[in-house]
């Protein structure tokens, strides 16, 4: 959606095998996938108009229970984030993470308020 809307962007993801298989899926896909995706630690001290954060987990904490670089992660974007998650990991394993914390912050205080439709996780 960003790519065909001629947003600049970036993806995001801590892990290594995400990113190979997104850049695989994006070349798969005759889309620009180039100087596109990287892991956290590469892209630290840049950043982007937009930024798309891959954490799929299924059970461990991993990456997230380090708060320097998650924060890292979380704070790349110029306009605008998109968080690629599991309902499922954010209320159990990733419940007490930043990046829950976050998506309870959102849904207690824009949701409520009608200020965000919906949060889709």
């Amino acid at each position: 959606m960003l790519q065909v809307a001629e947003k600049r962007f970036r993806i995001i993801t801590p892990y290594d095998a995400q990113r190979s298989l997104i850049e695989e899926g994006l070349r798969n896909n005759q889309l620009e996938w180039e100087d596109k995706c990287f892991n956290v630690d590469s892209f630290q001290g840049n950043e982007e108009d937009y930024i798309v954060i891959s954490l799929v987990r299924s059970r461990a904490l991993g990456f997230l229970a380090d708060l320097r670089r998650t924060n890292v992660m979380l704070t790349r974007c110029k306009k605008g984030m998109i968080i690629c998650t599991s309902r499922r990991f954010m209320q159990h394993a990733g419940s007490n993470s930043l990046v829950g914390n976050l998506l309870r912050y959102y849904e207690d205080h824009w949701v409520e308020r009608g200020e965000l439709e919906r949060i889709e996780l």
